[in-house]
């Protein structure tokens, strides 16, 4: 009841912004959130955290022009992660640390004037773009997973090798016609895809790279691949794709699942479905905090 009293005090003072400038708006749950929302909008406030922001962006598609400003509504402070890990009370670990967000509970009224005064601009940022047998799913702003329904299982999928790989590795001998596609088969525990605003989350965790928010590049990464006989790495199973360039793969277990920006939004697939991913997607408008552009600049 706390956290949701605060998180309504937040959004309550956001309003009275609006209001007060007299500016035509429209409150709408995240969970009822579609593009049709946002087709005609100036600018989107995500009232939440970083899962809210994230909805925002997927909500805002191809034709749509809107920015989007993050509201972290009842942020985790360090003192709340300190107690985190160093004590034994209970603490609740719902709160968002609000990456992704412009403003948090204390700076919202000022940030969100600074966005309507024209003070502050929006960053824009790529995206990834994932297609399942032609099908396009819906834009990531973050990642994109792409693993076996079950943690426990093998996930196995083979990447199609662009054709200037092959050759460059003396690979025209192989079985097969010179213009027949080359595969790089892979079983491990999935593999994440990220933009430059997410590499400072699961990629990085895992051992990726930190990217600068200017980057239209996608970073790619094998988790935990699972080499024959413990032969020396063939790849290093980890890279990037430029913007023109797509990762293409053909899922090659009975089941999978694409996960996008998270478990909210996730596709079933299933043996033999392609894949392709890429950042030759529309891009998004973000209002980004300064800790955020600080905390790229100091790596």
């Amino acid at each position: 009841r706390a956290r949701w009293a605060t998180h309504a005090r937040s959004c309550a003072a956001v309003r009275e912004v609006l209001r007060a400038r007299g500016i035509e708006h429209a409150s709408v749950a995240r969970e009822a959130l579609t593009s049709a929302h946002v087709d005609a909008v100036d600018l989107v406030i995500a009232l939440g955290g970083d899962g809210t922001t994230l909805a925002a962006a997927r909500a805002v598609g191809a034709t749509s022009d809107a920015a989007i400003l993050g509201v972290n509504t009842d942020p985790a402070t360090k003192e709340d992660l300190a107690r985190m890990y160093l004590t034994a009370a209970r603490v609740d670990e719902r709160r968002s640390t609000g990456h992704l967000c412009a403003a948090n509970r204390f700076d919202a009224v000022e940030v969100v004037e600074a966005a309507l005064d024209g003070r502050a601009r929006p960053t824009r940022l790529a995206r990834i773009g994932t297609k399942v047998n032609g099908e396009t799913l819906e834009y990531a702003l973050n990642d994109v997973l792409i693993a076996h329904s079950s943690p426990a299982a093998v996930s196995r999928y083979s990447v199609r090798l662009p054709s200037e790989t092959w050759r460059r590795d003396g690979r025209e001998g192989a079985r097969g016609g010179a213009d027949e596609p080359r595969f790089f088969h892979v079983r491990s525990s999935g593999i994440r895809t990220c933009t430059a605003s997410g590499s400072t989350a699961a990629m990085y965790s895992a051992g990726g790279e930190i990217m600068p928010l200017s980057s239209t590049k996608m970073q790619y990464m094998d988790r935990e691949p699972i080499y024959y006989d413990h032969a020396p790495t063939p790849s290093a199973g980890h890279g990037y794709y430029e913007r023109e360039k797509a990762l293409r793969l053909r899922w090659n277990s009975l089941v999978g699942t694409v996960y996008i920006d998270g478990d909210h939004v996730k596709h079933d697939i299933s043996l033999g479905d392609d894949i392709e991913m890429s950042t030759d997607a529309p891009e998004v408008n973000l209002f980004v905090s300064e800790w955020f552009e600080q905390a790229r600049a100091r790596r």
